[in-house]
């Protein structure tokens, strides 16, 4: 039968792609403070951009894009300014605002009759969350879907049988980060959570009580809370009070053992939308099994 990279090779990322789906883009020439709606009304965290004027991709509009932007006013002027500049403000400008600065604005994108194997080396190299599909055959770029990490992980626990890894646990393969983990308290400034998504390159804190016991998390997509009509400007207010407006459709949080093993990993994730495990013992945050971790545990298998 083969191994899952075997199988990843032989299937191309178009075959994966649904025959109804909905695929956000955004033209940009569209303001900020829109797009930053329409990433909140359909619950995702980012969206591919479309130049109407070259007719080519030219990027992602993301989460972290909003969480510079804020970063910048806060430390320069102010929030309310940063909010009143939106309204004006087009994804164009922010991203030539961005190049200026050097920070770097990835145009990665891959042609979607290439390999999910190949998708997935892009993905790992690349330290990407997501990955457009482009095609280019006519001589004019269109984009066709985006894929990611998730989908590929739920693409294998749907057609990869017997899976040589499948009974090893976390613990017993070394899966996961355990050192250096970035955590915060309810009482945690919003304002220092979201320098560690920055500098630390990281998606998401776990939050911990009094005690050292897991509560809750703070992910980049609930910074897009601040968007919202009455919500605080205020990048010094605690974690517990930048939650509070969750929305219910909030996915969720996965948590597993060091002695789960890979099997029902794959099966929650089968089964659910996942975007990390946090690994827990004692009730206390042990590590986070990103999603990444999986896949490339799984390649080399």
């Amino acid at each position: 039968m083969g191994t899952v990279a075997d199988r990843l090779r032989a299937t191309s990322c178009y075959s994966m792609i649904p025959v109804s789906s909905k695929l956000v883009v955004f033209e940009t020439r569209m303001k900020v403070r829109h797009a930053l709606t329409v990433l909140v009304q359909h619950g995702v965290q980012s969206a591919p951009l479309w130049d109407a004027t070259t007719q080519q991709f030219v990027g992602m509009f993301t989460v972290t894009d909003f969480i510079n932007l804020l970063l910048h006013y806060f430390y320069n002027s102010s929030l309310e300014e940063a909010m009143q500049d939106l309204e004006g403000l087009t994804i164009r400008s922010l991203k030539a605002l961005q190049s200026k600065s050097g920070v770097d604005v990835p145009t990665i994108s891959l042609h979607p009759l290439q390999s999910l194997h190949e998708a997935s080396r892009i993905l790992l190299e690349n330290h990407l969350y997501r990955l457009p599909l482009v095609d280019d055959t006519q001589n004019v770029e269109v984009i066709v879907s985006v894929v990611t990490e998730f989908k590929i992980l739920r693409y294998i626990a749907e057609n990869c049988q017997d899976i040589p890894l499948a009974k090893k646990t976390l613990r017993e393969l070394g899966l996961g980060t355990y050192k250096n983990l970035k955590t915060a308290g309810p009482d945690t400034p919003l304002i220092t959570v979201l320098n560690m998504f920055v500098n630390d390159k990281i998606s998401a804190v776990p939050i911990q009580d009094e005690n050292g016991l897991f509560i809750d998390i703070y992910e980049k997509y609930d910074i897009l809370l601040l968007t919202k009509e009455g919500s605080s400007t205020d990048l010094s207010i605690p974690l517990s009070q930048a939650l509070a407006g969750r929305s219910t459709e909030f996915a969720g949080i996965h948590t597993c053992s060091l002695d789960e093993n890979i099997g029902n990993i794959l099966d929650t994730i089968r089964r659910m939308t996942v975007h990390r495990f946090i690994v827990l013992e004692d009730d206390r945050c042990k590590g986070i099994l990103s999603l990444s971790d999986i896949l490339r545990c799984l390649l080399k298998s």
